[in-house]
């Protein structure tokens, strides 16, 4: 069975920016409601989407190794924050190798 892929995804914006050392970043905004979700497991998402926030801005590889997640309830407040990690990913504030991840799932 072929893995899920991050592209397959819905996302209210997405854009593929390079760092500073030319590698490749999806800088993505995403609302949960609604969404699919990856086959194998549709209703955690489900389960999830509101436990940090409605829309979910985040930052993946080429490879779709996802590098950051945060979830948002408003959407005013994940459009700008999606702002704000295009510019720093691209001006290099922002590392993307070093992966930032949800700290509010329970086990």
């Amino acid at each position: 069975m072929p893995l899920w892929s991050m592209n397959e995804w819905q996302y209210l914006e997405r854009e593929v920016v390079a760092d500073p050392k030319s590698r490749q970043w999806t800088v993505a905004l995403m609302d949960v409601l609604g969404q699919e979700g990856d086959p194998e497991m549709p209703n955690q998402l489900l389960e999830l989407q509101y436990s940090s926030g409605r829309y979910f801005t985040l930052i993946y590889s080429a490879t779709g190794a996802l590098q950051r997640e945060r979830g948002y309830a408003l959407l005013s407040e994940a459009e700008n924050t999606y702002r704000d990690l295009l510019v720093a990913v691209i001006d290099g504030s922002l590392d993307p190798t070093q992966p930032v991840f949800r700290q509010d799932l329970e086990d």
